[in-house]
């Protein structure tokens, strides 16, 4: 038996069904919406910062490049210690153990490398004066 029309869930409702926080804005009207600037209309990240000085715009993009770099340095220096010591260990109880070594120690000089990053390219605030 096919149902009506009046009787069928369109898309808004079926959204609002699964996703009240989603329906909520529809309800609200166009007024919570035109409060909001243009930046804040669209879903981005909340760590973007549209009013940000070209100097803190470098030295964002700086701080990730070094993170991303650094990281990537790091963990091939592991790898490749980690494989050395595999090879040159005969003992299997002693491999394993090496290896959890060296997970825990790669661990944490990749904390190391981002709080350093953090720190050195601390982000500042805009100053007023």
């Amino acid at each position: 038996m096919i149902s009506s029309p009046e009787n069928l869930l369109n898309l808004r409702t079926i959204e609002a069904l699964i996703f009240p926080e989603a329906g909520a804005p529809v309800q609200a009207g166009r007024a919570a919406r035109t409060n909001r600037s243009l930046y804040q209309r669209f879903a981005i990240p909340h760590l973007f910062q549209p009013e940000l000085t070209p100097s803190q715009a470098l030295t964002a993009a700086l701080r990730a490049f070094l993170r991303i770099f650094l990281g990537s340095v790091l963990f091939a220096v592991c790898g490749a210690y980690s494989l050395l010591l595999w090879t040159k260990i005969p003992n299997l109880f002693l491999r394993i153990a090496a290896m959890i070594t060296m997970l825990a120690l790669f661990l944490v000089l990749l904390g190391g490398v981002l709080i350093a990053t953090t720190l050195l390219l601390r982000p500042r605030g805009r100053s007023n004066a």
